[in-house]
């Protein structure tokens, strides 16, 4: 890393290294339950946005997934598709609040929807950085 401005370099590194394992994960969906693909994407999803966000020298509020999709409308609106797939990952998980704490298990049928929004995240960020 060349100093403070370019943290965003870390951020993206982290972001593909949560990524390759989301890919890999599912070449062995008998270790890697839709439990565990999630909150590896999420990681990943949370890596790149902050990836994207660093490289405008910027650090977003909060990091849920709603606080992403909203502070990005501001560079980049999402497709609605995307949107819906990333705040799936809020209405599973919502641990950053007391007030709203809760778990749900999500269903097989979400990792495709966790592979997808990873994956367009990805070229997401991947964009923003080769400006």
């Amino acid at each position: 890393m060349d100093g403070e401005g370019e943290i965003w370099r870390k951020f993206l590194e982290e972001g593909r290294g949560f990524h390759k394992t989301v890919r890999g994960a599912l070449r062995r969906p008998q270790v890697f339950t839709p439990e565990i693909v999630q909150n590896i994407a999420a990681m990943g999803i949370e890596k790149y946005f902050m990836a994207f966000f660093t490289r405008r020298g910027m650090m977003p509020q909060n990091h849920t997934m709603r606080d992403f999709v909203e502070e990005c409308r501001a560079f980049a609106p999402l497709p609605d598709d995307l949107e819906a797939s990333l705040l799936r990952f809020d209405e599973l998980q919502s641990i950053c609040s007391i007030d709203d704490f809760r778990i749900a298990k999500p269903l097989p049928g979400d990792v495709p929807k966790f592979v997808d929004a990873i994956d367009r995240v990805a070229a997401l960020a991947e964009a923003a950085v080769a400006q």
